[in-house]
């Protein structure tokens, strides 16, 4: 219900935090084990499958093969992103997918935490920023 923000623990690692938990549900394959009160395990998911790779051809293609952040042109490091992240219910449909750079997937959506604008062209995403409008500090 936290969406991750309590944190998760790897089965062969360390706790991790709410942007770590996003990329490795972007990127990875995912078995969620739900641990009761006493640490003994009352849920356990199936195994989530990344992108297939039919899927991720079309997207690429798509796009035209370059990042789709708005005044980038990188064809360089190519990954798909999931526009509603699949924490929040978003799924493999290309639809809910774009292509960015390695920097604008991992660094400013994954690190920084900015999010894709729904309402720009999907040839032209804009990145926005949580604190966009937050008053001067």
């Amino acid at each position: 219900d936290s969406g991750g923000a309590k944190a998760a623990a790897l089965s062969t690692g360390p706790r991790v935090g709410p942007n770590t938990l996003s990329e490795i549900l972007c990127a990875g394959k995912v078995r969620v084990i739900i641990q009761g009160d006493d640490g003994r395990p009352i849920g356990v998911s199936d195994m989530s499958e990344t992108i297939p790779p039919a899927v991720r051809s079309y997207v690429l293609h798509r796009d035209q093969g370059r990042c789709v952040s708005e005044g980038c042109r990188s064809r360089y490091r190519l990954q798909p992103h999931h526009i509603t992240p699949r924490a929040a219910g978003g799924d493999h449909d290309p639809d809910n997918l774009t292509t960015l750079c390695w920097y604008h997937h991992h660094v400013a959506i994954h690190m920084l935490g900015m999010t894709i604008d729904n309402l720009t062209p999907p040839h032209r995403r804009r990145l926005t920023s949580l604190f966009a409008n937050a008053p001067p500090g």
